[in-house]
């Protein structure tokens, strides 16, 4: 197989499947239509840098929904609203975020913003490749140098799932060997939950259920204006108390890592030798299972060439476009909420 970069994203798909990283990789096939997950993510990602870089993030969110969104086919549209994905949720996550942080967020001197890297690395005596990343966003607090990971999740995540991550601990390791090192000494994990928060259902005499959900005072306060109902009145008793017992918010959390470079490296070292081991496949397998529909941008693609169909062409025009550009092949996004 082809190695012309290594990247987070390209060792992930190796390690899955590799006929899925022959496809992306060798071939260059790029999805035509984006998961909703790496849609949204992309948007928010766009916001975020206009944010931190103290511009006007309604501009791009309103350039985007102009030029981007409105261009969609109407199925296309329909497709990802069904899936909690809209210009107003985008919107509405967005807002809050801004307001919620506003705080913190005015402490922090930003110093590198979407930021990509290149280091070179060995695979053999004769070949070298880079190993592409990009930071979401590296700022200065004091003496401490922040790594942000900024990750939409269906779910805030609980904190196993940080433990032993790859990526930012990698990245901390990557960036201490640049020329010029970046020493990170703290990891920010940055998540927005992509999916609604449960609010307490109106009920027909205008009330709201007193069933226990995992909610959360914005939604609450939600629920009471649609409900016409002031948290204050004489006729909801004891709901201000109530509200005081929820949470500010489950949509938005920040949570602090120590950077370990051992672990890191570790990872590092592990990328380089698997994709050292791909150049000498000539033949790439299959790791076919049921994740492979909701996981899989090539799956159809795949059961043709399996099946021997002889629509390979079509699929490849309908689903497709060739990405030739190294930088863009060997760092994508990560779709977040794939398997979630």
């Amino acid at each position: 197989m082809n190695v012309t970069g290594i990247s987070y994203s390209s060792d992930k798909k190796l390690v899955r499947c590799e006929q899925s990283y022959h496809y992306r990789y060798d071939e260059k096939l790029k999805p035509r239509i984006k998961s909703k997950g790496l849609y949204m993510g992309d948007v928010l990602h766009r916001l975020l840098e206009a944010h931190r870089l103290k511009k006007d993030w309604k501009k791009v969110f309103n350039k985007f929904k102009k030029e981007e969104w409105n261009k969609l086919f109407e199925e296309e549209r329909e497709r990802y609203a069904e899936k909690d994905f809209t210009p107003a949720i985008v919107l509405d996550l967005m807002s809050h975020y801004v307001d919620h942080w506003a705080s913190q967020d005015s402490l922090v001197e930003p110093l590198y913003i979407e930021k990509g890297f290149e280091l070179m690395v060995k695979l053999d005596e004769a070949i070298r490749v880079p190993i592409r990343f990009k930071s979401d966003f590296i700022s200065k607090t004091g003496k401490e140098i922040i790594l942000w990971e900024n990750k939409n999740k269906k779910k805030i995540p609980e904190p196993d799932e940080r433990i032993l991550s790859p990526q930012p601990h990698a990245y901390c390791y990557l960036l201490s060997k640049l020329p010029k090192p970046i020493i990170i000494t703290k990891i920010i994990w940055d998540y927005i939950r992509t999916t609604p928060v449960p609010a307490p259902q109106i009920l027909k005499d205008g009330s709201l259920s007193k069933r226990e959900i995992n909610t959360d005072q914005r939604s609450y306060l939600r629920a009471l204006k649609e409900a016409k109902i002031h948290p204050k009145g004489d006729e909801v008793i004891g709901l201000e108390n109530h509200l005081k017992t929820l949470p500010e918010t489950l949509t938005l959390a920040r949570v602090t890592n120590t950077p370990n470079l051992r672990v890191g490296e570790s990872f590092v070292r592990d990328w380089i030798d698997r994709a050292r081991r791909a150049r000498g496949i000539k033949r790439p397998t299959r790791n076919w299972d049921r994740s492979c529909s909701r996981m899989c941008d090539y799956q159809n693609l795949c059961m043709a060439d399996l099946l021997g169909k002889p629509d390979r062409n079509t699929i490849i025009k309908k689903d497709f476009v060739i990405s030739i550009k190294p930088a863009e092949e060997e760092i994508e996004e990560e779709d977040p909420n794939a398997g979630d």
